[in-house]
């Protein structure tokens, strides 16, 4: 089913931004403020007790005055979200409560230490972006790297790929394996008219 040129996999309509090609580097957290981490994020049903249940590890990983679980997720209405504490690295900024001092999320390191599947722990709207997905449409959240000049992704590349291709496994998880072959087939396509 296609759309005004518009390519659909999956029902999901792919805005134009995740087809750009650029020569950037995917995120290195290294070199990254990591400001994309400065909100809390939504969670989907059942993240939030999937997070609890591993409490334990990762308090390991968070300074003490964070290893209150009770302080790590806000229902807002039939929502749920992680929530922000003050951002040591950023004076008058916040970031997510799970953000470590070293700029690593303690939801994936914990996933890491413990062997689980990608994503593990670390909620589906982190795990993908930048790549951002509501209402049936993929898009690139471009707007949170403009925000700091220490985002890797404005570091040049020697070689030019398309978007989906640079964030290939988060494009994995929202589309599948299929559905992302079947995206590199089309956007293909479209590229040879």
């Amino acid at each position: 089913m296609e759309n005004h040129g518009a390519i659909v996999v999956n029902g999901i309509r792919i805005e134009s931004d995740v087809l750009r090609k650029d020569a950037i580097y995917r995120c290195a957290e290294a070199k990254c403020k990591t400001a994309c981490c400065s909100a809390g994020v939504w969670l989907k049903d059942g993240e939030g007790p999937r997070i609890l249940k591993w409490a334990d590890a990762v308090k390991e990983c968070l300074p003490a005055e964070r290893h209150d679980e009770s302080k790590w997720l806000d229902r807002r209405g039939l929502e749920m979200g992680t929530t922000t504490v003050e951002d040591p690295l950023r004076p008058g900024k916040t970031c997510c409560v799970f953000l470590q001092p070293d700029r690593k999320c303690a939801l994936h390191v914990v996933s890491q230490r413990n062997h689980l599947c990608w994503p593990g722990l670390k909620p589906y709207y982190c795990a993908i972006y930048p790549l951002y997905f509501e209402a049936g449409v993929l898009s690139m959240d471009d707007n949170t790297s403009h925000d700091s000049d220490c985002a890797s992704s404005h570091k040049t590349a020697p070689k030019t790929l398309a978007m989906y291709d640079v964030y290939r496994d988060e494009a994995i998880l929202v589309l599948g394996e299929n559905g992302y072959r079947e995206l590199r087939k089309k956007a293909a396509a479209r590229d040879r008219k």
